[in-house]
């Protein structure tokens, strides 16, 4: 319910009722299944807290795309926790769903996404111009796409191990 993490997503907060409820329907789907929206946790390794979710669509017409997005609470943003998420989903998708393209697409205003996008090898293909009417405005939009065999070589230079956050860093998330 953070209005700032809701700022560039469709929805604008739920009651807890409304979460849990959300959060049924989501455990009762399946991977996958072409034009329907997947949302899949986030949650810390050592608590099990929640603190985001990844979005997944394969694309209706063709099975061998998919759509990709995040989204992180804001307490838990800029440790690493969304690339490393993403990262994981990626690979998912690319070397056991063996996808040919996943793309993602984000509000230029929403710099840490595309800058998230930029840094895991997607590239942005395009600049829609008020493409999308969004709470009530006219919004652009920057669309992303990574091809199989551009992830594989940035996994080569990009091994599993490198996303991890620095074994020094002491630094608790806000």
């Amino acid at each position: 319910n953070d209005p700032e993490v809701a700022r560039y997503q469709s929805w604008d907060g739920c009651s807890m009722g409304e979460a849990m409820a959300f959060i049924r329907i989501q455990k009762s789907m399946q991977w996958g299944i072409p034009g329907q929206w997947l949302q899949i946790a986030i949650a810390l390794r050592e608590t099990n807290l929640l603190i985001g979710d990844c979005a997944l669509q394969v694309q209706e017409n063709d099975v061998r795309q998919a759509t990709i997005g995040v989204t992180l609470a804001g307490s838990h943003q800029g440790f690493g926790f969304a690339r490393e998420a993403l990262s994981s989903l990626l690979d998912y998708l690319f070397f056991q769903l063996g996808l040919h393209r996943v793309s993602a697409n984000t509000d230029p205003q929403n710099r840490p996404a595309w800058t998230l996008f930029e840094r895991l090898g997607l590239r942005r293909e395009a600049h829609l111009s008020q493409s999308l009417w969004f709470k009530g405005r006219w919004a652009d939009e920057y669309l992303y796409a990574v091809l199989r065999q551009d992830w594989i070589r940035y996994r080569a230079d990009h091994p599993p191990d490198s996303l991890q956050p620095p074994p020094d860093s002491s630094s608790e998330p806000r």
